[in-house]
């Protein structure tokens, strides 16, 4: 889908001007008023589905907001990193005078949903309900030059793990990383190693992990392709059994699971089921380092994922009162190598 295609936003009131009835009757009808007859409801309802309006938590919360407000969004409320990155936005937040509305246009959970990124990110702009924007693992879509038109009317943005021609960035060393695995595979005598990765073609810290493990593969003289590399773009209940044995197929004796700890521990799980050793067997080393790694004594690669959500709260906030739109900061986090069972 091209998220460059301008779109018209359909409104109430343009639900209102086609019936020929209220504004206020349209919302009343919508939120199912008994003030309003049974038939004008049905009748709201139908033409609704018909222009393709969104009355969805996205629009109400928008509502809601005001000019002293941060837009939060993110591709998916429930997502290890997501949740992570709100520990470190959150406090700061709530010690601020400003507040906060926490957005998802749903994008990797509902299938139907392509689309609603640019339809949320459009309304942002043209209702004004933010004064600062931070996006988590993605990009800005919307209309034409959308990154100009939120820059014209004043609305700060902030990248994390993403950007564009003009906003802050807040980042995270992924090739670094990627090469830090690597070697340290390669320091375990491992002849033949493979990556698992997530959504290389939406997510750019996968795009970055997945260079940066083809690089470091060839530096060290060793061959990064179709059979050592799997890529998966859906997740699925079984994934991990599918990945493992990719792996085992192809004869692989070490997995850099780019995708993040809870598919490395998925498939430490598998390679149980399967009676397979780690790491004698195969090696696991993981990315991310979240809390439940060091439970399952899983070698990883770490990302300070709590501390670049504060960074990013901390640029927001920074940006709204200088109102600074010329100086635009990058700032970015390297990982760390924690060594523990599973290599």
């Amino acid at each position: 889908m091209d998220y460059n295609i301008p779109m018209k936003l359909i409104t109430i009131k343009d639900i209102a001007k086609k019936m020929g009835i209220s504004h206020s009757t349209v919302s009343r009808s919508i939120n199912d008023d008994p003030q309003i007859s049974k038939a004008t409801r049905d009748r709201v309802k139908k033409i609704i589905n018909e222009m393709h309006y969104y009355p969805n938590a996205v629009a109400r919360g928008l509502a809601r907001a005001r000019s002293n407000t941060i837009a939060v969004v993110t591709p998916s409320f429930f997502s290890p990193f997501s949740v992570e990155i709100m520990r470190g936005i959150e406090p700061e937040i709530i010690r601020s005078r400003y507040e906060m509305n926490y957005l998802s246009p749903r994008r990797y959970l509902d299938a139907n949903s392509w689309g609603l990124d640019s339809i949320l990110y459009e309304r942002i702009l043209n209702e004004k309900k933010a004064a600062a924007i931070i996006i988590i693992s993605g990009n800005l879509y919307g209309g034409k030059n959308i990154i100009g038109r939120y820059r014209k009317a004043g609305i700060h943005v902030v990248f994390i793990e993403g950007g564009d021609k003009w906003g802050h960035r807040v980042r995270y060393d992924n090739e670094a990383a990627a090469d830090m695995a690597v070697k340290h595979l390669i320091s375990r005598n491992r002849k033949k190693i493979g990556l698992m990765v997530g959504n290389d073609r939406v997510v750019e810290s996968m795009k970055e992990r997945r260079h940066g493990f083809v690089k470091a593969m060839r530096r060290n003289g060793r061959v990064a392709d179709e059979n050592n590399m799997f890529v998966f773009y859906e997740d699925s209940p079984d994934i991990q059994r599918v990945a493992l044995d990719f792996f085992i197929k192809n004869k692989v004796d070490a997995i850099y699971v780019a995708s993040g700890d809870s598919d490395a521990q998925r498939l430490l799980d598998e390679a149980e089921k399967s009676g397979i050793k780690v790491p004698d067997d195969i090696a696991i080393i993981s990315q991310d380092d979240m809390a439940t790694a060091s439970v399952v004594k899983l070698t990883a690669v770490r990302q300070p994922i709590v501390e670049m959500g504060k960074k990013a709260i901390e640029l927001a906030v920074s940006a709204i009162e200088t109102n600074n739109k010329k100086n635009m900061r990058d700032e970015i986090f390297y990982p760390e190598l924690v060594v523990r069972k599973t290599t």
